[in-house]
């Protein structure tokens, strides 16, 4: 599949897996996309999605794996993706993310109530310095 995602896949509203890793898409992750009030998976690695991480990413909140590793994305992560309470793995490696991870994100690693929800953090912290400053990830790329 290439060009950009289509948005009128936010009108399926009882769709639990978006799942279109490894394909050519292209452009921005479109604003209907965060309608899909049901979503538990969204997973958009290796392609070639542009812009940013909408704040709107704090709206799925039956969302348990965010993986966006390997595509050209930007700006900083958003504060909004620490309302995800159900978020268990998120990969966010391999873009051009920049700034600290929220605090309200590292919230979700730290958690002791239910423990550790958020299990699996990763993100371009490695560099020296790192493109992203996360004390809380659990893995650097």
């Amino acid at each position: 599949i290439s060009g950009p995602i289509p948005t009128d896949y936010g009108k399926l509203n009882r769709l639990l897996i978006l799942d279109m890793d490894f394909n050519d898409l292209s452009g921005e992750i479109p604003d209907e996309i965060f309608d899909l009030s049901s979503l538990q998976q969204l997973d958009l690695n290796d392609n070639d999605i542009t812009g940013s991480i909408s704040p709107r990413i704090g709206d799925l909140q039956f969302l348990t794996f965010f993986q966006i590793d390997h595509n050209r994305l930007s700006s900083e992560i958003p504060s909004e993706m620490g309302r995800l309470s159900n978020l268990r793995i998120a990969f966010l490696s391999d873009n051009e993310l920049t700034g600290e991870m929220p605090a309200e994100v590292c919230a979700l690693r730290n958690n002791t109530s239910p423990p550790g929800v958020l299990g699996v953090l990763v993100t371009d912290c490695a560099g020296n310095p790192p493109e992203v400053n996360c004390p809380c990830c659990s893995s650097c790329a």
